[in-house]
């Protein structure tokens, strides 16, 4: 008994069903466990209440990994809650990427000066997490992009399959 026919066990002729479904997979677990927490919780931080801080630190730190060179800002700031001290050093939620822009970093520096007030955006339900800029970030919607470009290439090879196969028999009756 053949499960299938010779032309789609040939190496280099995959079948696009399964590959559409390895494919949707893929793009619907990277982007249900990897892309939509950070985007849910860079989303609510637009909501977060604002207190008044201080910067305390304002550097560009520099990295050399793989002979580049590396820029990112080093931002401190301190505030309270509730009468309790915090300080924190992110900008905005999630984590800062590396990056090879000085000038990025350097603009980042410039806008948050050692000594300046500013307004630190906190999580009401965890005060001790706290950005300077709430909101979703570039970098949460390229991966989120990305992870549903993954699922509906998926999907659009799983169609084209199954439509695919659905012809195949009636080309073979023309043909006879």
């Amino acid at each position: 008994m053949r499960f299938r026919n010779v032309r789609t066990r040939r190496p280099g002729n995959a079948n696009p069903v399964t590959m559409g479904i390895i494919f949707a997979i893929i793009g619907g677990a990277i982007f249900l466990f990897f892309a939509l927490p950070p985007l849910q919780y860079s989303a609510t931080s637009k909501s977060w209440p604002p207190v008044p801080g201080t910067i305390t630190r304002s550097e560009v730190k520099v990295w050399k990994r793989d002979g580049n060179s590396h820029y990112e800002p080093d931002i401190a700031y301190s505030y309270s809650v509730e009468g309790k001290k915090y300080s924190s050093s992110k900008i905005t939620v999630g984590d800062g990427a590396l990056d090879n822009n000085v000038s990025k970093a350097k603009r980042l520096q410039a806008e948050y000066p050692a000594g300046k007030e500013v307004e630190v955006y906190y999580d009401p339900d965890l005060p001790e997490s706290a950005v300077l800029q709430p909101g979703t970030k570039s970098g949460d919607l390229m991966l989120a992009g990305i992870s549903a470009l993954f699922f509906f290439i998926g999907l659009l090879a799983v169609y084209q399959g199954v439509k695919a196969k659905r012809r195949a028999p009636e080309a073979k009756n023309v043909s006879i």
